[in-house]
């Protein structure tokens, strides 16, 4: 598979409804000469970006610096303004919320300020020195609505390509600043998302909600199933997710005692002592949880879909050479020979089956099941949302997951860690919380290498 480098993924991203062809072409003319000039090296970001500024919202493409916090914005034009573009935008740190300054003008198209717009990214004290030079807000209304002649309006453009200072072109011909550069300082600025965003974040609420049901059915199902409903339920994918929490929580809300009406067998285990469990358990509940390895064995697998049939009465057997196991045949005629071998822990060879298993497995279900075998006798459930979805409604169940004593501040500082684990689950979370639980100063160092 091929991957996408940064230009390619940009292209892609270029698709966007709400992408404007003609301001962005614009902007990478902007962006060329703005890195040509600052050496800052500014990213284009692929996403038109919505900014509202004094409760006025325009659209605009956001470029990032590859070596600072730095980041502007050209924006689209303005209601009533002609051009593609409205105005440019800086700030020093794009998290703050806030523009350091903005340009525009009235007058004179974006690309002739360019070199204005260069001064103030390199030289903080020459934003101080055109802010020095703006009218009182009194006169700003009137300044900005400047005569222009056609001399002078030739002139200007001539000293400004050649990179002569706005500041300067304006004491030299007495015309207000303001009427060749409109420069805002300090605006707070919140970004509104895009339509890709929305549909993103859409996107994602419907992964969560189809997340939420997935584990609300296990739960149902696994109640019915203890309850004799169904035969079986087979659960397969991403491991700490919360499928054995729902199947454990199915149990006791049905009533069930463990070890008495069903019994979880965890870990690796061999197909010979699974065979022993379903005769053991032969009229319960079985829970085989994270057994992947029967899957390894001929025999195994065939025993487990033996179980997993859809009929009321199920044969088992073990046909192979054991020492647990002992043929019917050979003590049909001695019932206390029967016994005494079933109270030294052997089991028959074969036995008919008529109870419920739940197989709970990490692998994919195309690996645990790839010829339909499973499918096709069981109620199988797939579980495998991705990091943003398990993250999300991770994020909504923080103050119910485990240890509840836990304050939820620290939870949610847990939280912030996990964006950040090599293995994002929910039992990464629980183990991380228990470092922070157990008063470890450096729990964090501690999760980051050991969990």
């Amino acid at each position: 598979m091929k991957l996408l480098d940064f230009n390619d993924f940009v292209n892609e991203a270029r698709s966007a409804a709400d992408f404007n062809p003609k301001l962005d072409k614009a902007a990478d003319i902007v962006a060329s000469f703005v890195n040509k000039k600052t050496g800052l090296d500014f990213k284009k970001f692929p996403f038109t970006v919505f900014y509202t500024i004094d409760g006025i919202t325009t659209e605009g493409v956001m470029y990032y610096s590859n070596k600072s916090d730095a980041a502007f914005r050209v924006t689209g034009p303005q209601a009533g303004v002609p051009g593609l573009i409205g105005a440019l935008e800086y700030s020093l740190d794009h998290g703050a919320g806030k523009v350091d300054f903005s340009i525009s003008s009235e007058n004179f198209p974006i690309v002739a300020l360019l070199n204005e717009f260069v001064l103030m990214v390199n030289d903080r004290t020459y934003v101080d020195a055109a802010s020095a030079v703006t009218e009182s807000l009194e006169l700003v209304e009137e300044s900005s609505k400047y005569n222009f002649s056609s001399k002078e309006m030739k002139e200007i453009q001539s000293m400004m390509d050649s990179g002569t200072p706005a500041t300067q072109i304006a004491e030299q011909l007495g015309i207000p600043y303001r009427a060749i550069v409109k420069l805002k300082r300090n605006m707070a600025a919140s970004e509104n998302p895009g339509s890709a965003e929305k549909e993103n974040e859409m996107t994602l609420n419907d992964k969560v909600k189809y997340f939420d049901e997935t584990m609300e059915d296990i739960y149902q199902i696994s109640r019915r199933v203890a309850a004799g409903a169904f035969n079986s339920l087979f659960i397969s994918g991403r491991a700490g997710t919360g499928k054995t929490y729902n199947v454990e929580r199915a149990m006791k809300d049905e009533g069930l005692v463990d070890e008495d009406d069903y019994i979880i067998v965890s870990g690796a285990v061999s197909p010979i002592m699974m065979y022993k469990k379903m005769y053991q358990y032969r009229n319960k509940t079985l829970i085989f949880d994270d057994c992947d390895s029967v899957f390894r064995d001929e025999n195994g697998r065939n025993m487990l879909k033996a179980a997993l049939d859809t009929k009321k009465i199920r044969k088992i057997s073990w046909l192979k050479k054991s020492s647990i196991v002992f043929d019917p045949k050979d003590v049909e005629n001695d019932p206390s020979e029967e016994f005494n071998l079933l109270e030294q822990g052997l089991v028959p060879a074969y036995f008919e089956f008529a109870g419920r298993v739940i197989f709970i497995s990490n692998l994919k279900k195309d690996v645990a099941d790839p010829d339909g075998a499973i499918r096709s006798r069981s109620i199988l459930i797939d579980v495998d949302p991705d990091d943003a979805t398990l993250m999300e409604r991770m994020k909504i169940l923080l103050p119910f997951l485990e240890p509840r004593e836990l304050a939820l501040k620290d939870k949610e500082e847990i939280f912030e860690f996990m964006k950040e684990a090599k293995d994002i689950s929910m039992r990464t979370f629980v183990k991380a919380a228990g470092f922070k639980l157990a008063g470890l100063s450096n729990w964090k160092r501690m999760a980051s290498r050991y969990l």
